[in-house]
């Protein structure tokens, strides 16, 4: 079919028009070839005659069917065309308030000027993990993708946001960060997510400003490289910019602002930390107020400047810095007002004595006179001689400002640095995804350096998309095995090469730059004659200082002027030199870092080889950095996997979806999008799945084709017969292909319109009634067939698994014996081997305390002081340190001392008896401090040998100058003994240390094995015990005896030996464990017979001594206890039969020790008992009680069998006998152990369903034991007088009542959690996507090329309400079985429904192809699938149904009318459990599926705004699926005897005895 064939009567077309740039017509009379007008309509009603060219036929665009119009993919639509793209972008922004659209793979997204509520963390958790095209278009669906392909593909990923100056890019990367923020959440405690997000409120401070476009609109280019480590989890990041509009800082057009962090120093300027500044307000400053404008609508600067600061702090900057960053901020201020006056001709200057000057020049710490100085003059250096020259006011004020602009630059660059330093973290960098935050294609009415630069940037962008776009195409093709001839798409290669390739714009303006008289009239005169034959640059005109380049987006004209100066970005030297010279290191870093570090330039290969610097100078150009930059830019692009936003800026008046067509036609040809369609619109546009093109022209197929049950080959054949001639495979036919297909249905669905409509009304009703009925029948007695076939089958298969099992028992039990006896006898064995060691040990440790005391005897005082306490080690280090402390301080004293001893000398004669007085008193004070000096050490005698001499001469210097050899000799041997006890004391910790970890892993081995190796833990505590004190003693007889450096030796030799010996020690002692306690599991019963053999065995010597002893003083206590309850008790003869049965037990156990082996023999006489419903168990016996009882019980298998909560009457029992006994430590002890062994079978089990069931049953049975039995009034209402005497009589148990409560919530939740888990993937593919009504499609095929997973799986089809109601059942019968209490089943009923009903709502909010009218009666449908589910059950009763309320209504919303006042009255009224926000959104979102329905107009969604406006609500888009309802556990009395319950064999629990 040809193309021209499709302008018939009633098709619509679209036609130029000026205002609106594409107007909609229709067409009035069929078109046929070699016609020259085209008769159309217009939507006005004016007729017009449409010419068309005769030679070249050139008809207008054709327009999409109203069905199509409103696609969240535009290379969805049928005709793939410019208005197309245009009209769709209207219609979702203007009518359906949606601001995001795909456009193939670039995210378009239209600023809406106004805060939506889509951006929540419930939003972002919604879009994590989903494919892109799964939910609505969305910032959050291009970053999931991005992070799923990083973590996918292990490839790194960025995201490219674009765009005019406030069509808001800053918002869009911000919020792309603020995705991964969120979902790549870091389990360190540098919380890096937070920084980098901390980053943003600084870049915009410093490199923000209000423009007449844009608020806060960026004034440079950012790109943040966000890295990821091998989890997946954010580890830091790193940002670079570009291009900083340095002009801005001190000069603002009308109505624009400069950088924002000056207004907020300025609103800041009374505050104490600023006083310094000396700042004034913004429009006294002249950098602050050229615009006019110094305050934005809705900012609050002193707000923002508090904000700025917490930033910083937060992102470890410290004060100091912020403080110097201030104070170069306010100079910069205080520089622009300094006052330029011309004095005389060409000369220019400025007074000393100006204010601003001063400050500046204090705040910069530089001399003023020189600022004065060269501001207004120049030095040149000349061949002989260097001149001084003024300069006039002009190039004196220019001065100035290039300062200020250098300053902020640098300024700029060191804040974005120590940014970056302070985002980088250690730890290896995986992979990342780059966020590039970058200026889009602009053109004014006046373009400079700046927009040329921009547009350069953005040609070179484009390059790059256009190949990764045309690249994509080629892989689809190849994947589906599609034939495909290349492609003819513009490339702007051309306009990159007339910019920087050999003698191009930039090569030219940098050698202009090189001439000191270089002119911009010169540099234009040199494009003029280079470029003037290329056909893409040309001269206007009316001009003759201007260029004109013809871009990919449009023609840009350049003024020529300013070009050479921002390009030289010169400063002159002498200014330069003064901020060297600067005693504020901040600013004098700046400088001295430019001179230092020369600017490498990147080669940049253009098509034809570039001109060769002539110069070095040639680097430093402006130009050439941002082309090096750029270079590095593609460079890392193009090794990473791009994704694409646009941002579109709607209207100039900032509007709120207001939509200007014209403004917004120029953005999609500036930034890509229309390129996109072209490059699609040349191929396989539409692209649908076979169920998507079955679903959508169902009414072309014959009767024949509909009942084939293969959907696929009923696409193929339909296909075939319409199209023939033409293989139809994966991606469906060209665009004439479907453009007839929806021909030829549209013509059908007009004329069958009429008949349907007279039949519909009086059939319809009944007719579905009738079918739906019949089907419901069917499909029940169906089910009741299979599920009966089914069970039959499955008891068959039962009955033959378990006489299978049967008989392998009982084949297997006599191996099982053998394999116990054998493994018993080993365990002897290695019983043996080990008591032989230990005894050998115990004879090599006893021979070595032997030669160890004998070593020691010349040390018996040291050796009593470390045996007597052994702790007493821990402390030497401080006692040594006060001792040399104490001897320093004496030592000072001593020549105090010699003075008196010659003033003694002096007064000999006259005071001789004085003196001998005072000799002695000297004595006395000298033994004293040497006491405290050496305590009780050997050096006593080197005191007393010198004190002897002393009193042999009679003279105090012999005397004194002893005390000093001895005080020299205990200097040495105390520095000698400090150093030997310090490394004494760090080996004794350390083998200390060892040594009780040894001790307490014997300990914890040996508890397990009870009676049985009681004995050996005694012998290897004792010898732990010697063993610590050995190496001990060893240590300090080697450390005084040896010198350091063998001690040293020694001391690394035993501690390797220890660490060998313990890890072979304790490895074989866990190996030993694990291989006991895994038999133990495995044969209890027979194991616990032959411990009792070997624990009578080992203690038989012990035994035969005391029994005699033991057996008279239990009677004896028996007769006095007996004695005692009769006396007290008689009228109570219950408690006298339990005591005296008590009684006969324990005489029983003494006979049996009497004659062990006959009482195992014989078999207990059976007399009648009464049992009293608690069971009797021994401390020991806590671990097994625990662990066969709670730890190794399964769900299924032997507790099927088991009444529900016989585990948690079992442990009750257990407890009224700790009760009954009066023994709080034992009850203690076995409540510990309950709750320890439920939190841990809950952590191991915290995903699997049927535990967390079994357990939560359980723990709320225990509960209700606790309280039926607490005595209480309150919960003994309702017991017999049987169960009132089982009550607890000793001990107040309401603490641990409120401990199980907290444990039953907590297992409740991981309850709820686990089938939470198990229902999500079904809910949104049965109730929503599964067609449940028969007959009726509600599926609008979306068209939409996936890139995650683009395959549609058919298997889907198989997940139904069926598939969710038996998964329910299933939850339903196992909490049941477990003997849940109703009350509980109720309140996890409901709370799963809450998920049904959130998680649909969610799914409808967010994805615009579930808002129609069939979706609605789907869902309805659904809903009442569920409520008979709660008839069926009996749980009516759960609220279960209020929690889909929400739902429900979201669903009648879909189906009502939506046109008339009445039925926006009738929508307040009837949806009060949704917001007005989801009301909204849904209206909004509402999509015709057929040509029969239409959209919700927008005056008929003012008006329901305007009636919610009273209405008081939640302002969140979705509903918060994490909502947990409060869980309350309801007491219900159990009509269970404790007494009459019997122990399953199964439970091995043969050790507890019924009482």
């Amino acid at each position: 079919m040809a193309l021209s064939e499709l302008y018939t009567k009633y098709n619509r077309v679209w036609i130029p028009d000026p205002e609106e740039v594409w107007q909609s017509a229709e067409i009035l009379k069929d078109y046929k070839s070699g016609d020259d007008v085209l008769e159309l309509q217009l939507e006005n009603g004016t007729e017009m005659r449409y010419p068309v060219e005769t030679g070249n036929v050139q008809l207008p665009h054709l327009r999409n069917p109203d069905i199509l119009v409103g696609e969240n993919d535009l290379t969805a639509l049928s005709y793939l065309h410019e208005p197309a793209v245009l009209h769709n972008l209207r219609v979702r922004f203007v009518e359906s308030k949606i601001i995001y659209t795909y456009c193939g793979i670039i995210l378009v997204a239209v600023n809406p000027y106004k805060q939506l509520p889509i951006y929540g963390d419930a939003v972002i958790h919604a879009y994590s993990g989903q494919n892109m095209g799964d939910l609505d278009p969305h910032i959050f669906a291009v970053a999931e993708e991005a992070y799923k392909q990083m973590a996918r593909n292990n490839r790194n990923q960025s995201i490219i946001v674009s765009g005019e100056s406030g069509a808001g890019k800053t918002v869009s990367a911000r919020y792309a960060m603020r995705y991964f923020a969120v979902v790549s959440k870091s389990s360190s405690k540098t919380r890096v997510e937070d920084k980098v997000l901390a980053s943003n409120p600084i870049t915009e401070a410093i490199g923000n400003a209000k423009t007449t476009r844009n608020d806060n609109s960026s004034r440079f280019g950012k790109y943040t490289e966000i890295s990821f480590d091998q989890r997946h989890q954010i580890i830091g990041a790193n940002m670079r910019t570009y291009l900083l509009e340095k002009s801005r800082v001190v000069f603002q057009s009308e109505n624009e602002r400069n950088y924002h962090i000056f207004y907020q120093l300025c609103a800041c300027a009374d505050q104490p930390d600023f006083k310094h500044l000396r700042l004034l307000s913004a429009d006294q400053f002249q950098y602050t107020c050229l615009g006019g404008a110094t305050e934005i609508d809705g900012v609050d600067d002193r707000a923002d400047m508090a904000e700025t600061r917490r930033t910083f702090t937060l992102l470890g900057l410290k004060e100091d810095f912020l403080s110097d960053v201030f104070k170069v901020l306010a100079a910069i201020l205080h520089l622009g007002n300094v006052t330029i006056k011309t004095t005389s001709g060409e000369k220019s200057a400025v007074s000393t004595s100006d204010v601003h000057l001063a400050v500046f020049c204090e705040l910069v710490c530089v001399d003023v006179d020189s600022v004065c100085r060269w501001l207004c003059h120049r030095r040149l250096v000349l061949l002989a001689e260097t001149v001084v020259k003024p300069v006039p006011m002009e190039r004196a004020v220019n001065a100035r400002d290039a300062l200020a602009k250098h300053i902020y630059a640098h300024l700029f660059d060191c804040v974005i640095h120590r940014i970056n330093t302070a985002l980088k973290v250690p730890g290896k960098q995986h992979s990342f995804i780059g966020v590039l935050d970058i200026y889009g294609f602009e053109t004014f009415d006046v373009n400079s350096f700046e927009q040329f630069c921009i547009n350069y940037a953005n040609e070179k962008l484009q390059h790059q998309f256009n190949l990764h776009v045309f690249k994509l195409e080629q892989e689809e093709y190849m994947k589906e095995d599609i034939p495909w001839t290349l492609i003819d798409f513009y490339d702007n290669q051309p306009v990159i090469d007339l910019i920087e390739a050999k003698m191009g714009i930039l090569d030219l303006l940098d050698e202009e730059c090189l001439f000191p008289q270089g002119t911009d009239l010169n540099w234009l005169q040199k494009l003029y004659n280079f470029l003037g034959s290329n056909p893409l640059f040309s001269k206007p005109r009316l001009s003759n200082q201007a260029f004109v380049i013809q871009h990919f987006a449009d023609q840009v004209e350049y003024q020529c002027k300013g070009f050479l100066e921002k390009n030289r970005d010169t400063l002159y030297e002498e200014l330069v030199d003064i901020m060297k010279a600067s005693k504020f290191s901040l600013l004098a870093d700046f400088f001295r870092e430019e001179s230092q570090t020369a600017v490498r330039g990147v080669r940049v290969k253009a098509a034809t080889p570039a001109v060769k610097p002539a110069n070095k100078q040639l680097r430093t150009t402006v130009g050439n950095k941002f082309r090096s930059s750029l270079y590095l830019l593609m460079e890392t692009l193009n090794a990473t996997t791009p994704h694409y936003v646009r941002c579109i800026k709607p209207n100039e008046d900032k509007q709120p979806f207001e939509y200007d067509s014209k403004r917004v036609v120029q953005q999609l040809r500036a930034c890509g999008v229309l390129e996109t369609v072209h490059i699609s619109a040349q191929s396989y546009p539409s692209r649908w799945t076979y169920i998507e093109f079955y679903s959508r022209y169902s009414i072309l197929m014959t009767q024949a084709e509909v009942v084939l049950n293969d959907k696929k080959q009923t696409c193929k054949s339909v296909l075939q017969r319409l199209i023939p001639g033409k293989e139809n495979r994966g991606l469906m036919e060209r665009l004439t292909g479907l453009a007839n297909a929806h021909s030829q249905g549209l013509d059908k669905l007009q004329a069958l319109e009429a008949e349907l409509s007279k039949s519909a009304n009086n059939r319809m009703s009944l007719e579905k009634q009738e079918k739906r009925n019949k089907e419901a029948a069917n499909q029940m007695i169906t089910q009741l067939q299979t599920q009966k076939a089914a069970l039959e089958a499955e008891k068959k298969t039962m009955e033959a698994k378990m006489a299978e099992s049967a008989q392998q028992m009982r084949d297997n039990f006599s191996e099982l014996q053998k394999r116990l006896q054998e493994d018993l006898e080993k365990e002897e064995r290695r019983r043996k081997i080990a008591e032989n060691n230990l005894e050998n040990q115990k004879e090599d440790s006893g021979r070595e305390v032997e030669v160890l005391q004998l070593e020691n005897r010349q040390l018996r005082e040291e050796k009593l002081r470390l045996q007597m306490q052994l702790e007493e080690e821990k402390h030497q280090i401080a006692e040594l340190q006060e001792q040399i402390t104490q001897l320093t301080k004496h030592i000072k004293v001593l020549p105090e001392l010699r003075k008196d001893i010659h003033n003694l000398q002096s007064q000999k004669t006259e005071q001789e008896r004085r003196a001998r007085e005072q000799t002695h008193q000297a004595k006395v004070k000298m033994n004293v401090i040497i006491r405290q000096l050496l305590g009780d050490r050997s050096s006593e005698d080197i005191l007393s040998a010198a004190s002897d001499d002393a009193e042999e001469d009679g003279n105090l210097l012999l005397a004194f100058d002893g005390l000093q050899k001895a005080t020299r000799v205990m200097e040495t041997q105390l520095r000698d003994q400090r150093e030997g006890f310090e490394s004494q004391v760090e080996v004794l910790s350390f083998k200390m240390e060892h040594l009780q970890k040894e001790n307490e892993q014997l300990q914890n081995l040996f508890q397990e094995k009870s009676d049985v190796n009681e004995s050996i833990r005694q012998e290897v505590a004792r010898l732990t015990a010697e063993n610590m004190v050995i190496p001990e003693l060893k240590q300090q007889v080697g450390e005084l005896l040896r010198q350091k450096q063998d001690l040293e030796t020694q001391q690394q030799e035993e501690t390797s030996q220890m660490m060998g010996r313990i890890e072979q020690v304790s490895t074989r002692l866990q190996t030993d464990l694990q291989e006991e306690s895994s038999r133990c599991r495995q044969f209890e019963q027979q194991l616990e017979e032959v411990q009792r053999r070997l624990e009578e065995q080992q203690e038989q010597q012990e035994q035969l001594l005391k029994q005699q002893q033991a057996e008279q003083e239990a009677k004896s206590r028996l007769r006095q206890e007996t004695s005692r309850l009769t006396a007290d008790n008689m009228g109570l003869e219950e408690q006298l039969d339990m005591k005296d049965r008590l009684i006969k037990k324990l005489q029983d156990q003494i006979r049996s020790l009497k004659a062990p082996d006959k009482a195992n023999q014989k078999a207990t006489p059976a007399v009648p008992r009464e049992y009293l419903g608690m069971l009797e168990y021994r401390r020991e016996d806590e671990p097994k009680i625990i662990q066969n009882l709670i730890l190794d019980l399964r769900p299924r298998g032997v507790v099927v069998n088991m009444f529900p909560g016989l585990a948690a009457h079992l442990l009750f029992m257990c407890v009224r006998h700790a009760d009954y006994l009066n023994d709080g430590a034992k009850l203690k002890s076995l409540m510990h152990g309950i709750i320890t062994g439920l939190k841990k079978v809950i952590m191991e089990h915290q995903e699997d369903f049927e535990a967390l069931s079994f357990w939560l049953s359980n723990t709320c049975h225990l509960l209700n034991c606790l309280k039926q039995y607490s005595g209480e009034e309150e919960f003994m209402k309702h017991n017999t007088p049987r169960q009132n005497k089982n009550c607890l009589t000793n001990f107040d148990l309401s603490e641990h009542r409120q401990i199980f409560s907290d444990l039953a919530i907590r297992i409740y939740h991981k309850f709820i959690a686990a089938m939470e888990t198990m229902v999500t993937p079904l809910i949104v593919p049965a109730m929503l996507e599964h067609e449940s009504l028969q007959g009726i499609s509600s599926m609008k095929p979306s068209g939409l090329r996936k890139r995650s997973n683009s395959v549609y799986e058919e298997a889907a089809e198989a997940c139904s309400m069926a598939s969710i109601l038996q998964l329910l059942s299933g939850f339903h019968a196992s909490m049941l079985q477990h003997g849940m209490d109703s009350e509980l089943v109720k309140q996890a009923v409901r709370q799963l429904f809450y998920l049904l009903g959130a998680t649909c709502l969610n799914t409808i909010l967010l994805r615009k192809d579930m808002c129609s009218c069939r979706k609605g009666m789907q869902i309805r449908c659904n809903i009442s699938y569920l409520e008979e589910w709660l008839k069926e059950k009996d749980l009516q009763g759960s609220s279960a149904m209020e929690t889909l309320r929400p739902l429900s209504q979201a669903a009648w919303l879909l189906q009502v009318n939506k046109t008339s006042d009445e039925d926006a009255r009738e929508i307040r009224d009837s949806c009060p459990e949704l917001s007005p926000v989801q009301i909204v959104k849904i209206l909004n979102s509402y999509t015709p599926i057929d040509d029969f329905e239409k959209r919700v107009a927008s005056s008929f969604v003012r008006k329901v705004q305007a009636l919610l406006q009273e209405r008081e609500g939640s302002s969140q888009l979705m509903v918060d699926t994490q909502y947990r309802f409060q869980v309350t556990f309801p007491f219900c009395a159990s009509a269970q005897a404790l007494e009459l319950l019997q122990v399953p064999s199964s439970l091995r629990l043969s050790f507890l005895t019924r009482i």
